[in-house]
């Protein structure tokens, strides 16, 4: 299987790669989503489309939908939250 298309663009890894305490954690996601079988069920791939772009995509969100550990998903817009569902 192909890497994910957006995986040298994605603004999450981006953010996050260097961050020590996050790096297993971020791998396993790559292995999941990126590179894996799930790049289909990439929920910051279904926000990206649907909401226009990559850019609408909250840096924090995980590829599972969720605000990673540590952080909220407080400031999301209605429109990130609606995609979600």
């Amino acid at each position: 299987m192909a890497d994910c298309e957006n995986l040298a663009t994605c603004a999450f890894f981006k953010e996050y790669e260097t961050d020590e305490d996050k790096k297993m954690a971020l791998q396993g996601f790559v292995n999941m989503y990126c590179k894996g079988d799930k790049q289909n069920e990439c929920v910051r791939k279904k926000v990206s489309k649907a909401l226009g772009g990559p850019q609408n995509v909250p840096v924090n969100m995980m590829p599972n939908g969720m605000p990673l550990a540590g952080t909220s998903n407080a400031d999301w817009s209605d429109a990130v939250k609606n995609a979600i569902r």
